[in-house]
């Protein structure tokens, strides 16, 4: 009889835990979901430093050789916005198709900053070199959207400087 009461118990514990995982699944997905407007707290601090200031706004894409969404990625900024950074750590002959489109920055201090972040890291730059806005893009269809949302708070922003 103990031994069916025990058992009982623990099945019950068992459910209830499960019920609190599922709770906190629930809430992160709705977290998730949210704007990023919608956060309370800070985002997060990130400075490009001196190579990236004085230029106005710009989108900055950090991107490793070896990964393939960030090929991807690459190509997509190649076409919605011409005359973006692209950053990396690599030497700057590896990216050399793409020279005359894009600025290459090759800088391992800079790079340090937003390594943490699995690349491809797309980041829009203010004219002082923080990123005011970061997005890890995980399918090639969601960088559509980011990059010509982008384009435009940066197209507005030369329009406002001139």
């Amino acid at each position: 009889m103990a031994f069916n009461i025990i058992t009982w118990v623990a099945i019950l514990v068992l459910f209830l835990g499960l019920a609190a995982v599922l709770r906190e699944i629930r809430l992160l997905r709705n977290e998730v979901r949210r704007s990023p407007e919608a956060f309370a707290a800070a985002p997060p601090e990130l400075l490009l430093g001196a190579r990236f200031a004085g230029r106005g706004r710009r989108i900055v894409l950090a991107a490793d050789s070896g990964c393939p969404l960030c090929h991807a990625v690459l190509d997509r900024l190649l076409a919605v916005a011409p005359g973006s950074v692209l950053l990396t750590h690599e030497p700057e002959a590896l990216w050399a198709k793409v020279s005359g489109q894009l600025e290459v920055v090759s800088d391992a201090e800079v790079w340090r900053a937003v390594s943490h972040l699995s690349p491809p890291v797309l980041m829009l730059v203010d004219g002082a070199g923080r990123a005011e806005r970061v997005h890890l893009p995980v399918r090639v269809a969601e960088v559509d959207t980011v990059l010509a949302e982008w384009q435009r708070i940066v197209v507005r922003g030369h329009a406002d400087a001139a």
